[in-house]
């Protein structure tokens, strides 16, 4: 196969601001369909790498190809993200909030009636059933400025639905949610990666979390990707090498807890 048809291709990329490398990634292949999580402690390179697959850096060298394409030639409606600034708006109910996520791929019809909120019952049928799906049945017509941020989160994934993208980009999609609303936006995540030829890219925070989001695992240090392993052979020694200091001068940096105990568990 032709690693640069595949769903992400990175060959020797720099992103630097500043005179000042963020990151650095000799070669990236992920395939269609593939699960893969990013890993690795604060200020490593993390969101960064998924801002670049979404087009939001640039990268200072190097060539960057998504779905076979470069960033350019990308149409919005093929990748999904679900960022840490959620882009909902405000004055907009958390069904159409959902609904928007349509209208990059409508034609032209249905995409100005929309966006005179004359919505398609077709598209609100599909809406409705994303947000509960979520559990958020009862808040579809809640102004989206009125939401906590847990629901904003699923309303952001319920949007992702509708749009049916390509791939999916999530930077810690499950930050500050509770474990109930963590469980269902994972699920929310795996369904959106199901279809065949779907891919899913994410930064994770919680360890715990990844037999349910990946099947590949990436470590990222120091703006370097240090590792890079299919989720069963990751093992916590692995894991917890990221979190420590980078060198003598470096004050260590805290590792996330129940690491090696779940990891344990799970091979």
């Amino acid at each position: 196969m032709d690693d640069g048809l595949a769903a992400v291709w990175l060959d020797r990329v720099h992103v630097e601001t500043a005179g000042r490398v963020l990151l650095r990634v000799d070669r990236l292949t992920v395939q269609h369909g593939e699960r893969l999580a990013i890993v690795g402690p604060n200020g490593a390179g993390k969101s960064t790498l998924l801002r670049l697959l979404a087009g939001l850096v640039p990268a200072a060298s190097g060539e960057v190809r998504v779905l076979g394409k470069a960033l350019h030639e990308v149409a919005r409606h093929e990748v999904g993200l679900v960022m840490q600034s959620l882009h909902l708006v405000p004055r907009l109910s958390a069904r159409e909030n959902v609904i928007v996520g349509a209208l990059a791929r409508l034609g032209g019809g249905d995409a100005l009636r929309s966006w005179l909120r004359l919505y398609p019952p077709a598209l609100v049928h599909e809406a409705n059933a994303a947000l509960a799906a979520l559990g958020l049945r009862e808040r579809a017509d809640a102004r989206a400025d009125s939401l906590s941020g847990g629901e904003r989160q699923k309303v952001a994934l319920a949007r992702l639905q509708l749009q049916r993208p390509r791939l999916v980009l999530a930077d810690e999609p499950t930050a500050a949610l509770d474990p109930s609303a963590t469980q269902q936006v994972c699920d929310a995540l795996a369904a959106l990666a199901e279809p065949a030829g779907r891919t899913l890219v994410s930064v994770v925070h919680d360890p715990e979390l990844l037999p349910r989001l990946a099947t590949r695992v990436i470590g990222i240090a120091a703006g370097e990707v240090q590792w890079d392993l299919p989720l069963q052979e990751l093992d916590p020694g692995r894991l917890a090498s990221l979190y420590r200091p980078r060198s003598a001068t470096q004050t260590p940096v805290a590792r996330p807890s129940g690491l090696v105990h779940q990891l344990r568990r799970s091979t």
